[in-house]
């Protein structure tokens, strides 16, 4: 959960407008620009009901939050729509300058659901979210554009009906003015395509009073989902190896830090993997290769076998080990990241801000330990034609050179809405392009979303293993998880090429979707022979659900 640090020191003064067919539940609007934030102009609204199951407010002119100032150019035309419990409000906006973003404001939910708290279908079963809080998407706090809060009795659920990957938010908050929740829900607009007018999607409002119409209301929103992105059930996809439905373990070989520290060189894990073949059936073993390619994210977005690892012909006898044995081997390569000093055409491709002003700094860690992020480490984004290219090039030479069976995508749950590439269409057009070329690759992803489901039927679990989701299907319908790269190796925890030090290795109870993972790191296999034996054993008898 992000909670923002923000927020409006006085009264916005909105305006608010009622439902169909009466009730507590009223709305207002608010439309920005880059410029400003803009409300309605209560002296030019207009409100009609052209039918009992419609409302419709027109406004030909804008206010400055506060209402100080009104009578400014532009118009806002909002229809509501009643269908037996759910409200579906429909936001369109003009302004002489281009809008960034609409907000719309719901006042008179139900208490006792908001006291309930809200909750997502990634949300730990059991658990709610009280009070101020704030969940962005795309990202790990919202999988999904759906919220409920309650569970009982006058229970509410919301739904944005976006076909697109488009930033939204939703903020939840009792402002001292306001005297009960407000609840927003901000829907901004792509920064490759704004203009002087914005269709907002459709957000719907759903009242219930029990967990049968709460799992209604979200199944009806995954269909829109698999309508919108190509969502298919996991069974039907045709993107996935037929072996991926027997793999048991996912273990994590790691290789070179940043720092040049090495934690295993290809023949050491050649010999890893050899010690697993012992206690378990290889086969149902996914072997995953961080830092493989030399000097972890120092070397990106150049990827070759390490040199000090064992340079090509170590990394081809690794394969040819692996694979002797019934090992399936996934490198790991860079969605993102880059050193500038290694890659000269990084300005080009580099992430800008929403309004195009300057290069978009984010995801500097501190590699080196001296307590200050590096500063040569830039995201870049794959929707930009060079970098796109040199992307899918790189992985497709790796494939075809040593054959590997899968490649990991690093940091691609990260979206940014870049003004000039639209970053989604780009994972779109790697995806296509390495399934064209590569008909048996499975594609695999850092993080998760659900669009990102349409393009990686795997991924490493951002929220936590040990978070038992309360609509599980979100996930499991469409794909399956594993443990992130971030997690303790057996021992005092080592994070291997990661940046976060060492972590205990949290306890992996089994849970609808999810693949058993466990690290090697330095001396993971030396000293920790027989906890590595005994979760190989534990992985090869799992029940897969």
């Amino acid at each position: 959960m992000t909670t923002p640090t923000a927020d409006l020191s006085f009264d916005p003064c909105d305006p608010y407008f009622p439902v169909p067919g009466g009730g507590p539940a009223r709305w207002a609007v608010q439309v920005f620009t880059h410029d400003n934030g803009h409300g309605v102009d209560p002296d030019s609204a207009e409100v009609s009901t052209p039918d009992e199951r419609t409302v419709r407010m027109c406004a030909g002119r804008y206010a400055r939050l506060g209402q100080q100032v009104t009578g400014a150019a532009g118009e806002v035309d909002v229809v509501v729509r009643r269908d037996a419990r759910t409200l579906t409000f429909q936001v369109n906006a003009s302004h002489p300058e281009s809008i960034k973003s609409v907000k719309l404001l719901l006042r008179g939910l139900p208490r006792t659901a908001l006291q309930a708290g809200w909750w997502s279908p990634t949300t730990p079963r059991g658990a709610t979210t009280v009070g101020r809080f704030q969940w962005t998407y795309p990202g790990p706090e919202w999988a999904t554009r759906w919220a409920a809060a309650g569970e009982g009795p006058d229970s509410v659920a919301l739904s944005v009906r976006d076909p697109g990957v488009h930033a939204t938010a939703l903020h939840v908050s009792e402002p001292p003015y306001a005297g009960e929740p407000i609840t927003e829900v901000v829907l901004a607009a792509p920064a490759h395509e704004r203009t002087q007018r914005y269709q907002a999607p459709p957000v719907q409002v759903t009242f219930t009073d029990d967990t049968a119409g709460l799992d209604a209301a979200l199944d009806d929103h995954l269909r829109f989902v698999e309508s919108a992105h190509g969502l298919v059930a996991w069974e039907e996809r045709v993107d996935t190896p037929d072996w991926l439905d027997d793999v048991a373990l996912v273990v994590a070989l790691h290789g070179q830090h940043w720092t040049g520290h090495i934690f295993n060189t290809f023949d050491q894990m050649a010999h890893a993997l050899k010690f697993v073949a012992d206690h378990v059936d290889p086969s149902r073993v996914l072997a995953y290769l961080p830092g493989w390619e030399g000097r972890y994210y120092h070397s990106y977005p150049h990827y070759r076998p390490g040199p000090d690892l064992g340079g090509d012909t170590g990394f081809a006898r690794l394969v040819e080990t692996a694979h002797g044995l019934g090992f399936h081997l996934m490198p790991m390569f860079g969605a993102h990241g880059a050193n500038v000093s290694r890659y000269a055409q990084w300005h080009e491709a580099a992430i800008r801000n929403d309004t195009n002003r300057y290069v978009d700094l984010v995801n500097r860690p501190d590699w080196d330990g001296d307590r200050f992020g590096e500063g040569d480490q830039v995201f870049l984004n794959p929707g930009e034609p060079g970098f796109g290219r040199h992307l899918t090039d790189s992985i497709s030479a790796i494939v075809t050179e040593f054959g590997v069976d899968a490649a990991f995508l690093d940091t691609a749950g990260f979206w940014f809405n870049d003004p000039r590439h639209p970053l989604f269409s780009g994972f779109r057009t790697l995806a296509a392009t390495l399934r064209r070329r590569h008909p048996n690759l499975l594609l695999a992803a850092e993080g998760w979303w659900d669009a990102m489901l349409a393009l990686f039927p795997l991924s490493q679990q951002w929220l936590g293993w040990s978070r038992d989701f309360r609509a599980p299907r979100t996930l499991t319908r469409y794909a399956r998880t594993t443990g992130h790269l971030a997690e303790g190796a057996p021992g005092p925890g080592s994070t291997g090429v990661h940046e976060q030090g060492f972590r205990p290795r949290p306890a992996q109870h089994p849970l609808p979707g999810h693949i058993a993972q466990v690290s090697f790191a330095e001396r993971t296999l030396a000293e920790y022979r027989d906890e590595i034996a005994e979760i190989c054993r534990r992985a090869d008898g799992r029940i897969r659900v």
